[in-house]
């Protein structure tokens, strides 16, 4: 069954990549503006997203761990 419903995301998010390639302009803060593909961008939030996300839930751990050690 968990194979199953992998299997099926997986082909959804093909499709979903698949529709979108067209290219998209990105404007850094320096510099004149990036043509690139959508699904690119659409990743790189997620990665830089994935990344913020892990990076708080490292420090709070850190944090709990060394408050623990105080006592």
């Amino acid at each position: 069954m968990r194979s199953t419903l992998s299997l099926l995301f997986a082909v959804l998010l093909l499709i979903f990549a698949s529709q979108n390639t067209h290219e998209a302009q990105v404007r850094f803060i320096f510099g004149p503006p990036v043509a690139m593909p959508l699904i690119l961008i659409m990743a790189g939030a997620f990665v830089a997203g994935f990344a913020v996300a892990t990076l708080g839930h490292l420090v709070k751990k850190l944090g709990r761990s060394q408050f623990r050690n105080e006592d």
